[in-house]
């Protein structure tokens, strides 16, 4: 990992892979960190230049100070892009990271190229009951909650080794940062922005999740979105199916680029 000074001074992490012409930056989702991408970053191999960032807050970014909202990750991914020099870019993301990923499209459209949506939470916000809310807030800066939380994200019983992975990125996540963060996605609210979106996306749907929610509030407004449903697995898809994700993205690859 290396790291670059965001605007305000803050560390942001990030790891960069690869050297191809296809420039794809890697986003995770609430109480996550980069390394979720690993495998699907390596089934990608080395024709692919793949960054994988630690959203402030999180990760090898867990010191970096607040705001932890979506303007303030989506203005750091800016940020990290133009540093780099390697705008546009595909951004590939999970959950919040794709709420994330959906305001810098907004913000920035000359920054992004396309999009890769897994288990997007919508920017219209998650909808979460008061119940719901008040379970996932416990599970900030609470290993033991977390584990619990974390392990019903997969489809049956997940990996031991996997889950102790995403534990452990959750249990850096500082509880105030990870508090913070929840409010703004969970609450988003520019849905009516993300119409004006005209790079080409990819809606990816776990089956097990809630699909019918990711068509609905996610792709339906996107104009250049196209929706997959990827059987048999939660929400953390990109660490149950990594191979599909890999096909995914060298698609989207085609469709900008032209044949490798």
């Amino acid at each position: 990992m290396t790291a670059f000074r965001a605007s305000d001074g803050a560390e942001i992490g990030y790891s960069v892979q690869g050297s191809g012409n296809a420039r794809l930056l890697f986003v995770h989702g609430w109480q996550a960190d980069h390394s979720v991408w690993d495998d699907v970053i390596a089934g990608l191999g080395p024709t692919a230049q793949s960054v994988a960032v630690d959203l402030r807050g999180s990760g090898s970014s867990n010191g970096a100070r607040g705001p932890h909202n979506l303007e303030r990750f989506a203005a750091d991914l800016r940020e990290l892009v133009d540093e780099l020099g390697i705008a546009p870019v595909v951004v590939v993301a999970h959950s919040m990271g794709a709420t994330v990923a959906l305001r810098l499209a907004v913000d920035a459209p000359r920054t992004v190229s396309g999009l890769i949506l897994v288990a997007p939470v919508p920017a219209s916000g998650a909808g979460f009951s008061p119940k719901g809310a008040d379970y996932l807030r416990a599970t900030a800066g609470d290993p033991l909650a977390a584990r619990k939380w974390l392990s019903g994200m997969f489809e049956g019983e997940p990996d031991a080794a996997v889950l102790d992975s995403v534990c452990a990125a959750a249990a850096k996540t500082p509880r105030d940062a990870a508090l913070e963060s929840f409010e703004s996605w969970a609450n988003a609210d520019f849905a009516e922005a993300t119409r004006t979106i005209s790079a080409p996306a990819v809606v990816v749907a776990p089956e097990r999740d809630n699909p019918e929610m990711y068509q609905r509030k996610v792709a339906a407004l996107l104009p250049n979105a196209r929706f997959v449903l990827l059987p048999d697995c939660g929400h953390y898809a990109i660490l149950e199916r990594p191979g599909d994700l890999v096909a995914i993205i060298a698609d989207m690859q085609e469709r900008l680029m032209g044949p490798a």
